[in-house]
């Protein structure tokens, strides 16, 4: 009997396991850079929308902001998550192609899937609370 080779699979496999890991322990233990409270955060955008509103209802044209974009330490790390999750599917995808080990080629895929879509839930979640508790700031200042 053959033996069949997995290195594509096996490769995968570690780039998944990292990814997945690094995605638990942003979530866990980050973030790692130094962030606005929750209070600012919602504090200036409620003051944003208000602003626009009126600027609206007045006809005026609301003020644009500028932001600047930078890589801080939380952007690398969800970077590198979705990196290497995403070549763990490919190499995962590509191990299956050439007939390799079908286990270490579908583990691969399925490692790199779990950490993108773990990383992604925890941002959706993220927003959905944001948008909420926005939601609730506006109605107690009588936008609501």
């Amino acid at each position: 009997m053959a033996e069949v080779s997995a290195k594509l699979g096996f490769i995968g496999i570690t780039c998944g396991s990292v990814a997945l890991l690094l995605a638990f322990v942003h979530f866990y233990a980050g973030p790692f850079s130094p962030q606005q409270t929750i209070e600012t955060s919602i504090a200036e955008k409620a003051v944003e929308i208000r602003d626009a509103t009126v600027a609206a209802l007045r006809g005026e044209e609301a003020e644009k902001k500028t932001y600047v974009s930078g890589m801080d330490l939380d952007q690398v790390i969800q970077v590198g998550t979705a990196v290497l999750g995403g070549l763990a599917i490919i190499l995962g995808v590509a191990g299956f192609a050439r007939h390799e080990s079908k286990r270490a080629a579908i583990g691969a895929a399925i490692l790199g899937a779990f950490a993108i879509a773990f990383q992604f839930l925890g941002i959706a979640l993220g927003a959905i609370i944001f948008a909420i508790l926005i939601a609730a700031v506006l109605s107690q200042l009588g936008f609501g």
